[in-house]
């Protein structure tokens, strides 16, 4: 497997990147609040896309071929980040429209009192497939609570928005909707920092 993201444990970041010591206690109570134990931060590197690296860092099921076969989908690969995230959907993320999440996410960022340039988007799908690959290959498989569910992403593809999940038996799918967003699709809450290399 390919290691386009890894986890990053509380004392590597401290002592890597002290520059962003102090975004780590809001993240690690929202974390408690949520019942997860594990990283909290997680290193992405550049140049993870979904139609060239996503098969080489976790299964995919159809090999993506939804993806491939869309003309207008542009695979922005990622940038070497820092991305603060709790592999868990956002809880109440779901059953909404994308203007609702946004809002309901801008709601979450205050509540939680997250650092001024977090919980600002949902990533792009590049992003989420690395982030969600990393957890699973951390953990052993764990499917960051995507069994049944797909997490919202920033990437469009014309008018249709495009998601993260189902993670089925087979991996982790990518779909697309239009105007309607499904009952079963929410987000994560992200805080993206890049690294200057």
């Amino acid at each position: 497997m390919s290691a386009y993201s890894n986890a990053c444990s509380d004392s590597e970041l401290l002592e890597k990147f002290p520059q962003f010591a102090d975004r780590l206690a809001p993240w690690r109570k929202l974390a408690t609040l949520m019942g997860y134990t594990g990283p909290v931060a997680w290193l992405v590197k550049q140049g993870f896309t979904l139609k060239k690296r996503a098969q080489l860092a976790g299964p995919c099921h159809d090999n993506l071929r939804e993806i491939h076969d869309l003309y207008w989908f542009r695979d922005y690969p990622t940038e070497d980040c820092l991305v603060f995230w709790i592999p868990r959907l956002a809880e109440g993320s779901m059953r909404k429209g994308f203007e609702q999440m946004e809002e309901y996410r801008a709601e979450l960022k205050k509540r939680y009192e997250l650092p001024g340039n977090h919980a600002t988007s949902f990533g792009s799908i590049q992003l989420l497939f690395a982030l969600i690959f990393a957890h699973f290959n951390f953990t052993g498989g764990e499917r960051a609570s995507l069994d049944r569910c797909s997490a919202m992403s920033d990437t469009r593809c014309v008018n249709d928005h495009i998601f993260a999940g189902c993670f089925f038996d087979d991996g982790l799918d990518c779909n697309r909707h239009g105007l309607h967003i499904g009952d079963d699709v929410g987000f994560f809450l992200l805080g993206v920092e890049k690294i200057e290399r």
